[in-house]
């Protein structure tokens, strides 16, 4: 088989010339986009040199690590104040059930106000007098209202002040407050 060159030339439609001058290989230029400059020599960190820092990039530096001592200072005092809430809600948990003066046969309604809403729990006709009289308090503990003594719910207030825990003022401090 001819190649393709023969084939056109026998067919007339290149010329000799045409076909010697595709039979060299054409030279392209080189074209140098940078000017011949050596080849600068690649330091290592070792050897090279330091520059000092601005007043900014230190300022930023510093600002920098002030703001994440300050992110792992907030994160550990919330870490702490979990671990703590824990703890007290076991304690408190604890202190309800060994002290829990709920009963059976709670027919009686006893309302109280929490916010601006109107509740109730079931208690017995002795407990809802000592409520009234501020002898006895309610505590929620995992959705349930619980009747407990007054001793109790003093030890709860010392572990936890923020803790709910609706009790009635005895009448005796109301008179006392009225007559002063």
């Amino acid at each position: 088989m001819s190649s393709l060159r023969d084939q056109l030339f026998k067919a007339g439609l290149v010329t000799k010339e045409q076909v010697k001058k595709s039979e060299e290989k054409p030279k392209r230029p080189k074209i140098n986009k940078k000017p011949n400059k050596p080849a600068p020599q690649k330091q290592t960190k070792k050897n090279k040199p330091k520059r000092e820092l601005t007043d900014l990039e230190k300022f930023y530096r510093q600002r920098s690590s002030v703001e994440n001592k300050e992110r792992q200072q907030a994160k550990k005092a919330k870490e702490e104040a979990a671990k703590r809430k824990k703890e007290n809600n076991i304690k408190i948990g604890r202190l309800v059930n060994e002290n829990l003066l709920d009963t059976n046969d709670a027919t009686e309604r006893y309302n109280f106000i929490i916010g601006s809403k109107v509740k109730y729990a079931y208690v017995s006709a002795e407990q809802l007098d000592l409520l009234a009289e501020g002898k006895l308090a309610l505590i929620f503990q995992k959705g349930k209202c619980r009747v407990i003594s007054n001793e109790t719910a003093q030890k709860i207030r010392e572990i936890d002040s923020n803790r709910m825990i609706i009790q009635q003022k005895a009448e005796k401090e109301n008179n006392v407050a009225d007559e002063t």
